[in-house]
């Protein structure tokens, strides 16, 4: 899903797709509420009275209008109903929660064409009650927002096979990693919503924005870590994609959550959209939305930039860097010449000072000087970052080289990628040292390593800037902003490289696609748990190469690497 193309539908495209009785499928047996009815009671909303006629049909009268029939399903998970449905003729329907012993409902309203990208479904959401026949009236409880599961992650696999991975960093967002999709992998962020049901059943949502705009709705159970749920929006194929479903899984761990001992999530935080959308107007949300902030380059625009008076390392890191490493000398002095295998780059180096080194390719006559900034993450490795302006600037190799074993492994960026002009693209590149002294090893190297995957660290860049890392995937990872109460906020995910350099020090590098198209790569030392690292990329005003820094905290691990390990054997 990761890199699908979405065609932009027309409202007219959506309402021939709905069709005029838009009905639910379902593989597991759907509950049979024929004959039953019920008055369902809103605090912010329409009264909603029901009948169902049938296993399949009902009909519902929206604050005393004329009555409609609408196709359904249902399902059940312990004392509590799922019902979805929507109202045939329109582009709107419901979704009810309904805890049958409690007479508490959640009602989740959605609709298409809501938005500027039409088949982006939207949500509003009403808490309120079933009123009885009996009279017994407001029970005087609703259901409510919650961050009690905050932090949690899940493994399900539904009944139609599909199998997913679910992520909650954060109290407005989460991520998933489609296993059963071979084209799957990489993980994926969507505005979300929790709301608690009881202590044992929690209502969980999401809409997949900026990807198929997919509306996921479930009811999970931590008891028996199982869950139903439905899904309405199009496919990648443009296909109605209109389901219910039921799932079993496993907890797959609980990270650190941050906010106060007392704060239990009944408020959603009051955060603006990235495209200054406030949440206050019906169906609006905190949603991060790249696309619309990040507008893509020609290629003319691109060497354009690229001509332009280049300061690398002058301006403040997209990451501010108080808490960066203090720059390393330790190269000051030094030749050296980088082999990279497999025919890969051969570089020689002479280092002149903190800041300027000279290099050329191996047969070179002529050197290249540079402006250049090294850190030193763990003992004798050193990690340094420079621009090739021979290159017109679009190449940016971040080298790591173990002064104690003469290993060597380089982050080959440059401007342009197989997506676009404007975006980064990277490899990781691996070889030896060739040094006085340094007698580098035959056939080792470092290598792509699987460590990190399912451990979650906080990261603080300075007194304004700290963030969450999930690396819930071989290849991809998430990151999870903190809003001021301490919980966790927006978020976004980028696939990525993990190199284990050694025991105290990994390589990481990401591009940040379908987004600001940069490239981050770190060194990290979980002995002394901090990181240094450089940020590279294009955008309209300039090419940017700048340093960051930031401490880090263990906040837990989702026991998920089996998963993959099951995948990739097929």
């Amino acid at each position: 899903m990761f890199f699908y193309e979405y065609s932009a539908l027309s409202k007219e495209d959506i309402s021939s797709k709905l069709g005029q009785h838009p009905a639910p499928r379902t593989t597991s047996p759907a509950a049979d509420l024929g004959g039953k009815a019920m008055k369902i009671v809103l605090d912010n909303g329409p009264s909603l009275d029901y009948e169902f006629k049938c296993k399949s049909n009902l009909t519902l009268s929206e604050g005393g209008e004329p009555a409609v029939e609408c196709p359904y399903a249902a399902l059940v998970i312990r004392d509590t109903i799922l019902v979805s449905h929507m109202i045939p003729g329109t582009m709107r329907g419901y979704n009810l929660i309904i805890d049958v012993k409690t007479r508490l409902a959640t009602v989740f309203e959605v609709w298409f064409c809501g938005y500027r990208d039409n088949r982006e479904v939207q949500r509003e959401i009403y808490f309120g009650y079933v009123d009885c026949c009996s009279g017994e009236g407001d029970p005087q409880k609703r259901h409510t927002f919650t961050n009690r599961v905050e932090g949690k992650g899940f493994y399900w696999k539904d009944d139609t096979g599909t199998e997913i991975l679910n992520f909650y960093p954060s109290v407005i967002y989460s991520t998933f990693v489609e296993l059963s999709d071979p084209r799957g992998g990489i993980t994926i962020s969507a505005p979300s919503d929790y709301v608690k049901l009881s202590d044992i059943l929690y209502a969980y949502s999401r809409v997949e924005c900026e990807y198929s705009g997919t509306f996921v709705l479930e009811v999970v159970d931590l008891f028996s870590v199982k869950n139903v749920g439905v899904r309405l929006g199009f496919d990648e194929h443009d296909e109605l994609d209109y389901r219910m479903y039921t799932a079993e899984g496993e907890i797959t761990g609980t990270i650190a959550s941050f906010e106060s001992m007392t704060d239990y999530g009944t408020k959603v935080p009051e955060v603006m959209s990235s495209h200054g959308e406030t949440v206050k107007s019906k169906g609006a949300r905190p949603v991060y939305r790249p696309r619309h902030l990040y507008p893509s380059m020609t290629a003319d625009e691109v060497k354009k930039k690229l001509s332009e008076e280049i300061k690398p390392f002058s301006g403040e890191s997209i990451m501010p860097g108080a808490n960066k490493m203090e720059l390393s000398d330790y190269l000051v002095g030094k030749q050296f010449t980088l082999r990279y295998d497999n025919g890969g780059p051969v570089w020689e180096y002479a280092v002149d000072s903190i800041d300027l080194l000279r290099w050329r390719k191996e047969g070179e006559s002529e050197w290249h000087t540079e402006k250049y900034e090294a850190f030193e993450p763990a003992d004798k490795l050193i990690l340094f970052c420079h621009l090739h302006s021979c290159s017109d600037n679009a190449r940016c190799p971040t080298i790591a080289i173990d002064f104690s074993n003469g290993l060597t492994t380089c982050i080959d960026a440059r401007i342009g990628s197989y997506r676009s002009d404007w975006e980064v693209g990277h490899r990781a590149i691996f070889g030896v040292v060739e040094a006085e002294g340094i007698n580098a090893p035959l056939v080792r190297r470092h290598e792509i390593t699987k460590d990190l995957v399912g451990k979650a660290y906080t990261w603080t860049y300075s007194d304004m800037m700290s963030s969450i890392h999930v690396y819930s995937s071989p290849e991809s990872y998430s990151w999870t902003i903190f809003l001021p109460n301490g919980s966790g906020g927006m978020m976004w995910s980028s696939p990525c490289i993990y190199v284990k350099l050694r025991e105290d020090a990994y390589m990481m590098s990401w591009v940040e696609e379908t987004c600001n198209g940069s490239q981050g790569t770190f060194v990290f030392n979980p002995r002394i748990m901090h990181d240094a690292g450089y940020f590279f990329g294009i955008s309209p005003e300039r090419l940017n190469l700048t340093s960051f820094g930031a401490c880090a905290r263990n906040a837990g691990c989702y026991d998920i690497a089996k998963y993959f390990e099951i995948k990739q054997r097929g």
